[in-house]
C-alpha cells in the first residue's frame, strides 16, 4: 500500500506577503498622488516638490538603515530588503507628516522608526509597535519646532482641537468653527492642508474598501474603529447638548467632524490593520479596534493634544499580547469571552467618555473674533492712555 502525504501547512493561499505589501503600496500611492495634486494646484510646484523631497529622504534613510543592518548580520542585502518592506514604513511615516516638516527631522524619525521601532525587535514580523507610528511620535515630541519656510493655513485639526477644544457650545461657535474648516464637504474630500496623506477621507475609504475586498486588510478593524468613534461622539453630542449645523442635528454632524478630521480614517485603514502589531484572531482585532477608538476620543477631549489616533495605536500595540492571551483557547469559549469583553469595554468606554465630556468647558464664541475684539480694546486703551499722557505733559508745561 502506498501512502501519499505532504508536509504541513497544506493550505495554499493566493495572497502572499509580498503581494499584500504591493497592493498596500499601490493604495498608499493613490492617496499620495492626491496630496501632490492638491499642493500643486493650491500652493504651487515648490510645495509639491517639497512633498517629493520628504518621501525621497524617508525612503533613502529606510533603505540605507536596513542595508547596513543586513551587512552587520552578514545577510544578503537584496534578499533582506525584499522581505523587510522598510519602504512601506517610510511611505506611511511621510504621509503622516505635514508638508512643512524639515527633511532632516523626517530623516531622523525614519531612522528611529526603522532601527528602534523594528530592527532591534528582530525585523519585520517581530516588532511590538507600529514603526511608522513610533517615528511620528518621535517627530511630535522632538521636532515640533523643526519647520521649513513652507507655510500653509491652519489645519482643521488645529482649529477644532485647539481653538474650540472639540466642544462648540453655541450656534455662533458651531458656525464659526465649521466656516473656518470649510464645512463637512471640505473635510470629507480632503481639499485642505494637513498631514500629507491623511486629509481625503473619501479617497482613503475607497482605497480601504478595495483593500478589504482584496483581503489585504481585515474589514472588521476600520469598521469597528470608525463605528465606535461615531457612536461615542454622537453620545457626547447628545449628552452635552451640541446644537445643529445646516439642519443636521449635533449627533450627526459632530461625529462626522471627528471622523473626517485628522488621521482617524488613515489610521483605521493603513495602520490599525497592521497584521504584525495587532492581534491575530478576529475577536482580538475587534477588541483592539474598540480600545483604540475609546482612547482616540478620550485624548481628543481631555489631553493637551489635538489628535488621538497616533497614541491610541501605540497604546493598543502594547495591549496586543494581553488580548492574544485572553483570546486563546477553545473557539466556543473564546467567542463567549469575547462578547463579554466587548460589552464590558464598550460600557466602560462610554462612561469614561461621557465623564470626560462633562468637565470640558464649551466654547461659546469664536475665539478669533474675541481675540480681535480684545486686541482692539487694548489698542483703544493704549491710544487713550497715550493721549492723556500727552495732554498732561502739555498742561504741565503750560502751567510752568
Amino acid at each position: 500500500m502506498k501512502f501519499t502525504f505532504s508536509v504541513s501547512p497544506n493550505l495554499h493561499q493566493k495572497q502572499s506577503t509580498k503581494r499584500i505589501m504591493l497592493e498596500l503600496m499601490l493604495g498608499l500611492a493613490a492617496v499620495y498622488v492626491f496630496a501632490l495634486v492638491y499642493y500643486f494646484m493650491e500652493y504651487g510646484s515648490s510645495y509639491a516638490l517639497q512633498a517629493v523631497l520628504l518621501l525621497a529622504v524617508a525612503l533613502v534613510v529606510a533603505l540605507v538603515t536596513e542595508s547596513v543592518f543586513a551587512l552587520v548580520l552578514k545577510k544578503n542585502v537584496r534578499q533582506y530588503l525584499s522581505g523587510s518592506f522598510g519602504w512601506i514604513t517610510a511611505i506611511i511615516l511621510t504621509m503622516m507628516c505635514t508638508i512643512d516638516i524639515t527633511p532632516y527631522a523626517l530623516g531622523v524619525a525614519t531612522f528611529f522608526s526603522i532601527f528602534f521601532g523594528k530592527l532591534l525587535f528582530g525585523g519585520f514580523g517581530n516588532n511590538i509597535f507600529n514603526p511608522a507610528a513610533f517615528g511620528r511620535a518621535v517627530i511630535f515630541n522632538a521636532f515640533m519646532g523643526a519647520a521649513t519656510n513652507v507655510v500653509t493655513s491652519a489645519t482643521p485639526l488645529t482649529v477644532i482641537g485647539t481653538a474650540f477644544s472639540w466642544m462648540p457650545g453655541s450656534e455662533s461657535a458651531i458656525t464659526a468653527m465649521m466656516d473656518q474648516v470649510g464645512g463637512l464637504t471640505t473635510l470629507f474630500t480632503g481639499w485642505y492642508p494637513g498631514a500629507i496623506g491623511e486629509t481625503s477621507a473619501l479617497l482613503i475609504l475607497i482605497v480601504g474598501v478595495i483593500l478589504a475586498v482584496r483581503q489585504v486588510i481585515d474589514w472588521r478593524v476600520p469598521v469597528v474603529y470608525l463605528g465606535t468613534i461615531f457612536v461615542l461622539t454622537a453620545a457626547v453630542a447628545l449628552f452635552c447638548g451640541i446644537g445643529s449645523y445646516n439642519g443636521l442635528p449635533g449627533f450627526i454632524w459632530y461625529p462626522l467632524v471627528h471622523l473626517f478630521s485628522g488621521g482617524v480614517v488613515f489610521g483605521a485603514v493603513f495602520m490599525l490593520t497592521d497584521p504584525v502589531t495587532s492581534p491575530t484572531s478576529a475577536q482580538g482585532r475587534v477588541l483592539f479596534s474598540l480600545g483604540a477608538a475609546i482612547i482616540t476620543v478620550l485624548i481628543r477631549l481631555k489631553a493637551n493634544l489635538p489628535e488621538g489616533c497616533l497614541y491610541s495605536i501605540l497604546i493598543m500595540n502594547m495591549m496586543t499580547p494581553l488580548i492574544e492571551s485572553a483570546m486563546d483557547g477553545k473557539q466556543l469559549v473564546v467567542r463567549a469571552r469575547a462578547r463579554k469583553a466587548f460589552a464590558g469595554l464598550a460600557a466602560l468606554g462610554l462612561a469614561v467618555i461621557l465623564l470626560a465630556a462633562s468637565v470640558v468647558t464649551p466654547v461659546l464664541e469664536d475665539p478669533s473674533s474675541s481675540a480681535s475684539t480684545h486686541a482692539s480694546s487694548e489698542a483703544t486703551t493704549t491710544s487713550t492712555g497715550d493721549a492723556g499722557s500727552g495732554s498732561g505733559t502739555q498742561s504741565g508745561g503750560e502751567g510752568a
